[in-house]
């Protein structure tokens, strides 16, 4: 049955109240001695991209963050898809000079990269896989469960039971800033129905009752993460307002989101 993962940037997120920047005091004490300056510097870069793009930095950040090994853990993977498949859409022009840099790289972070350009599903990304190398390198089976030797869904058709998929669109905002991303997450709260199918199904069988299963832990990602994020990005919490007056949510899901407000302003208190 599938895990439902929380990336490397959601994991120091969520550990500490930040709203700048993430510094190594606010991180825990087992976090701090395992990042290195590094990563902290190329994890931050990432984090606020959306508030100072730099595009043209992003072929060095790739370099950057294979070298201080961001993109080695399969598991970790999924807010930077995210994050690099809209760069990707965002900059297509840039592809294929872009293209030469990731050629450099790695063999197994240069696939999951790839495997990003295939998400984004670009004119110039399409091209720029037709070459054989590039080709065989994303083809067969890979940890995401992405079918890479089909035309990409792009990121609008990714499922939302996906295990991945809480940490694509987090990646998504990182990048862009846009409001999708985030309603994206929102619309998870709507799961808050299937609460307590863990206890009722500890050992699911049928796909429904792992269908139910997912969807309670997928609620309780969206939770923690929306939470957490309220602190690094207070434009989240605007989003999270304005879904909450249109009420465009379910009864479960609206519930959910007023419970996740009232939290916020209780702590500010």
């Amino acid at each position: 049955m599938p895990r439902i993962f929380a990336g490397l940037l959601l994991l120091f997120v969520m550990a500490c109240p930040v709203y700048a920047e993430l510094t190594r005091d606010q991180l825990p004490s087992d976090a701090a001695n395992k990042i290195s300056d590094e990563q902290l510097e190329l994890i931050n870069w990432m984090m606020f991209y959306y508030k100072h793009p730099k595009p043209d930095e992003f072929p060095q950040w790739l370099k950057r963050a294979s070298a201080a090994g961001l993109l080695k853990d399969d598991g970790r993977q999924f807010p930077f898809l995210g994050f690099e498949a809209s760069i990707f859409m965002m900059n297509a022009d840039k592809i294929p000079q872009w293209i030469k840099a990731i050629d450099a790289l790695p063999e197994h972070d240069r696939k999951n990269i790839l495997i990003a350009l295939w998400l984004s599903d670009t004119k110039s990304g399409k091209s720029a896989l037709q070459v054989k190398s590039r080709r065989t390198l994303i083809s067969g089976d890979n940890y995401f469960n992405f079918k890479t030797d089909e035309d990409s869904p792009g990121m609008d058709h990714i499922r939302n039971t996906y295990m991945g998929y809480l940490d694509i669109q987090w990646g998504r905002f990182m990048a862009t800033g846009n409001e999708k991303p985030v309603r994206n997450i929102i619309s998870d709260l709507e799961f808050a129905r299937y609460l307590g199918s863990q206890k009722k199904y500890p050992h699911p069988q049928t796909d429904e009752e792992k269908d139910c299963v997912i969807k309670e832990i997928l609620f309780q990602t969206a939770v923690w993460s929306l939470r957490g994020n309220f602190q690094m990005h207070p434009k989240v919490l605007e989003i999270c307002k304005k879904v909450y007056g249109e009420k465009v949510l379910n009864s479960h899901g609206q519930a959910a989101l007023q419970g996740l407000l009232q939290f916020k302003t209780d702590k500010n208190k």
